[in-house]
């Protein structure tokens, strides 16, 4: 048993040194403005939609007070064979903005691929402009948004970079998704200013169209349930770097999850598209899981008094962590409370995503089985 205890103890303090290090890259790293530019190159936006009919219009909206020229914007919405309202909704906006245009999916399009990257093969290959920039139907962006994420890109000579995507809470559960949110944005843009990057969140991305022709497109980057990651993963393979981006001007709002029910589906989602991770950051994921079994364990032993000083050391570290993320985003904190308890959404959040991934059975997302 004794090399029982010493294992749970070694994850644990593993863990802390985890934190610690991603601090340190947090109060290491500047963030800054990208909002201006002197030439305004074409873009096209990517939007893919499937049963959207009460979030497209507000998504069209924002977009259409984007601050960038309109001669220099077009915005390509792609219905995925919606069973509801949202192809009316759609067509009965762009009648009125002709920057806007619906393709309506089929079904048939590209059979090697499906889901989303489907509809995003299709937008890209439909789109005219130089850079390309993906968000979802769920999503309200700023009016600086398409400057910004353009500056970067071009500032930066990426073929790619992310912003970060915040949640839009309404309740104590959805509070709790925004800090989350936020605190995993946070980890992918402190490992990607050491040039370690995780992946890009599909939501608020921009990529050039000359790197995403280079992969072939969607139509012939192998499949992935995440296909965020796949084309995030496509790009850097072609010898693009790839950044991840934290500033107020490329910070998009997203819908949150309103059930538990749904919210584990989007975190096997997630788990699933992560087997294709490097080996460190699986071990990483790991580490992470592991100390919200392996710390109760030791706080019900006689390490307790260990496991209360892991557990103290690690809400300071993590308090920092969320302020400083706030502060490079020029935020207020927006959900104190979720702040405060954020250990305990995870504390039962993570063993029951663990639990929900092992069961058996598919992936259901959008309403399809992967």
């Amino acid at each position: 048993m004794s090399y029982l205890w010493g294992l749970l103890i070694l994850v644990c303090l593993v863990y802390i040194l985890i934190q610690i290090f991603y601090l340190f890259l947090l109060l290491k790293t500047r963030s800054k403005s990208h909002a201006s530019l002197i030439d305004y190159p074409q873009i096209s936006i990517l939007v893919a939609a499937r049963n959207e009919e009460n979030n497209i219009l507000h998504c069209l909206e924002s977009i259409e007070q984007l601050d960038y020229p309109k001669d220099k914007i077009e915005i390509l919405i792609g219905n995925d064979s919606s069973t509801d309202s949202t192809a009316n909704i759609i067509e009965a906006f762009i009648a009125h903005h002709p920057q806007f245009k619906c393709i309506h999916l089929t079904g048939d399009e590209f059979p090697q691929t499906k889901g989303k990257a489907r509809v995003l093969a299709v937008l890209a290959q439909a789109a005219k402009g130089e850079i390309l920039m993906i968000t979802d139907a769920d999503i309200i962006v700023n009016p600086q948004w398409a400057k910004g994420m353009t500056h970067a890109l071009m500032e930066s000579k990426s073929g790619l970079v992310a912003g970060v995507t915040n949640i839009k809470a309404n309740n104590l559960f959805t509070s709790f998704q925004q800090v989350d949110w936020l605190y995993f944005m946070g980890i992918f843009y402190a490992f990607s200013s050491i040039k370690k990057p995780i992946s890009a969140v599909g939501n608020n991305m921009a990529f050039l169209k000359k790197a995403y022709l280079e992969t072939g497109g969607y139509e012939n980057i192998p499949f992935s349930i995440t296909e965020d990651y796949a084309l995030f993963k496509a790009i850097r393979r072609k010898g693009y770097s790839t950044m991840q981006l934290m500033d107020k001007d490329t910070l998009l709002y997203s819908k949150p999850i309103d059930t538990f029910s749904g919210l584990m589906r989007q975190r096997k989602r997630w788990l699933v598209g992560g087997y294709d991770l490097p080996a460190y950051y699986r071990l990483m994921i790991f580490i992470f899981g592991a100390w919200y079994i392996a710390l109760p364990v030791l706080l019900f032993t006689h390490f307790w008094l260990l496991a209360i000083g892991m557990l103290v050391s690690k809400e300071f570290i993590q308090l920092f962590q969320i302020l400083n993320i706030n502060k490079k985003l020029n935020l207020k904190t927006e959900h104190p409370i979720a702040v405060l308890f954020y250990d305990i959404y995870l504390f039962l959040i993570i063993p029951a995503t663990l639990a929900f991934f092992l069961l058996p059975g598919k992936t259901v997302w959008k309403g399809r089985k992967y």
